[in-house]
């Protein structure tokens, strides 16, 4: 080799475990190459060859990560699959406060009909008793009514059959 020569000197190298062993003589190699099957690292070189013989850099294998490089250029996994667990928490606690709160609108709107099928069961009680009805308001098993001008407090029965009768006494307040 003479002072002129810029390549860098030839090194026989070893093949990795399990490889082909070569002929004696036939495999020097130029330092920092490899061979598919063959890792090999080189500190001046900063690069590294996977068993597959692609060289990566030392910016995609995590060598030589220090000022001025990256730590990696291969994207990782996108969010929805690093947070699928948390997404799929979500989705439940969503799916479960909407039927909660239709299951509740559900709830109040069966009440509502049956306090407006008692109001209308009262009004028609006392009317086919001669009397008028100026207000009726329901809550339950309780009505509280204004009956041609004086107050009155009405309770509610249901028996077996699911007939509904009525008691009416003067209002008794709150």
């Amino acid at each position: 080799m003479s002072s002129t020569d810029n390549t860098p000197p030839v090194q026989p190298t070893t093949p990795a475990a399990g490889g082909p062993t070569p002929a004696a003589g036939t495999t020097a190699q130029v330092q920092g190459t490899t061979s598919p099957g063959q890792i090999s690292t080189d500190p001046t070189s900063g690069s590294a060859a996977s068993p597959e013989g692609t060289t990566q850099t030392g910016a995609e294998t995590g060598a030589g990560t220090g000022a001025g490089t990256e730590a990696g250029t291969e994207a990782g996994p996108g969010w929805v699959s690093r947070h699928t667990t948390l997404l799929t928490t979500v989705m439940v606690a969503v799916i479960v406060a909407a039927l909660a709160i239709a299951g509740l609108t559900w709830y109040r709107h069966t009440i509502d009909e049956r306090n407006d099928d008692t109001e209308a069961a009262f009004t028609q009680m006392v009317s086919g008793q001669g009397a008028t009805v100026e207000t009726v308001e329901c809550d339950g098993d309780t009505c509280a009514a204004v009956i041609s001008g004086q107050a009155y407090t009405v309770l509610v029965q249901e028996d077996e059959s699911g007939e509904q009768h009525f008691g009416v006494s003067a209002y008794a307040g709150d």
